[in-house]
């Protein structure tokens, strides 16, 4: 008995021991260095280098390292930036190399300064008003060295009013006059500049006295009048390179006072036109013909997914008379039949797809033509001989 006593105390006393080691270990990381938070750990997005010229705002974070421990602090709305038993600084609009030494200055009445160090956690992310002929007017967050290109296509674009060729940027009391159509057309990002926290941006309507207006087949647009702006100009500035409509046959030019024409793409680059002019642009319909043993003969739209298949089952087959086995495809200006499948090989605008006749109908109705015909003969002899 007194064994299993002395057991039980040997192991009580063994735990407690046990206890006091891992407190005294967890003390021991305690006063170590703390885990710095994870909005410090997390990249942040930079699409340029951010050196010590960086300028600091409301959103910034900075981690702060102060001897033996690290702080993660965030600049308040306010600007400043409280370290704790040291007190606040104002460090909004100060660039990093400014801000460091205004934090190491505080930092220093109860840390030494040579152990302490002050860096750039995550970049702020800030809202900018976007107004004017945008696609979604009002407040927008954008992330940090945001370009106006990026910005302008996530407000969803210009309406079909905007005068794009002057986008404005308010900076406080300076305007920054941007070229969007030659950033968007031609490749010119020389004014495609970095949007900073604060900015407004503004992109006008065209004058309605002074302007082009095209027409495509499901929208109306309108450009500004520049003298001696070709119509294929006017044409790339309304958004046509990048619409997907089929391809265009021909633009009918309406100007005020004048007899309407066709120009067509081709002359598009050497023609202008005077102010308030319509250009109304047709397409050219792709069809395919298709013909035969079908419900319904005729014209379909040509579209680059469907097969045989496809424009025969939309014309309706008639399965009593029609065959499937004897397809055929005449294409070109000289008409050929093709032998093709009609499931998997493509067919082309401007094809006539024949359903002939099954061999059975084709030889019961060469069965009832001949049965006529004899019937006629027939009946003509019997006349003839009574007559004679």
């Amino acid at each position: 008995m007194q064994r299993i006593v002395c057991v039980i105390l040997f192991l009580c006393a063994f735990a407690f021991a046990g206890d006091i080691s891992f407190g005294s270990l967890s003390n021991s990381k305690a006063q170590g260095p703390a885990n710095r938070s994870g909005i410090a750990m997390a990249p942040s997005y930079a699409e340029e280098a951010v050196d010590s010229s960086y300028v600091l705002g409301p959103g910034d974070f900075l981690d702060i390292m102060l001897e033996q421990s690290y702080l993660t602090v965030q600049i308040y709305p306010d600007g400043s930036v409280a370290i704790e038993e040291c007190g606040t600084v104002n460090v909004a609009g100060k660039t990093l190399a400014e801000a460091r030494e205004l934090i190491l200055d505080l930092a220093s009445k109860r840390y030494k300064r040579e152990q302490c160090f002050v860096q750039l956690a995550a970049l702020k992310r800030f809202r900018v008003n976007a107004m004017g002929a945008v696609g979604q007017v009002g407040q927008h967050l954008v992330e940090p060295q945001t370009r106006l290109s990026y910005f302008m296509r996530q407000v969803g674009g210009t309406i079909a009013r905007a005068n794009t060729e002057d986008v404005q940027v308010i900076r406080g009391k300076d305007t920054i006059h941007v070229n969007y159509t030659d950033m968007s057309i031609q490749g010119d990002f020389s004014n495609d500049i970095m949007l900073q926290q604060g900015d407004k941006v503004f992109v006008p309507f065209v004058t309605i006295v002074d302007n082009v207006t095209l027409i495509f087949p499901d929208i109306r647009t309108s450009v500004a009048y520049k003298e001696g702006r070709t119509l294929q100009e006017y044409y790339d500035m309304a958004g046509g390179n990048r619409r997907s409509t089929p391809a265009y046959k021909a633009a009918c030019v309406r100007e005020p006072g004048k007899e309407h024409r066709w120009v067509t793409l081709t002359e598009m680059k050497q023609t202008t036109v005077a102010p308030n002019t319509e250009v109304e642009f047709s397409t050219q319909v792709d069809l395919v013909y298709v013909g035969g043993a079908v419900n319904a003969v005729g014209r379909y739209p040509y579209d680059p997914e469907m097969h045989a298949i496809d424009y025969i089952s939309a014309a309706g087959i008639n399965p009593m008379t029609g065959s499937w086995g004897q397809v055929k495809v005449w294409r070109g200006s000289k008409p050929e039949a093709l032998d093709l499948s009609v499931t998997t090989d493509p067919i082309l605008p401007g094809d006539y797809i024949e359903i002939p006749r099954s061999r059975y109908e084709s030889f019961k109705d060469f069965t009832l033509f001949m049965a006529s015909l004899l019937s006629i003969i027939s009946s003509a002899l019997v006349v003839y001989i009574n007559f004679k």
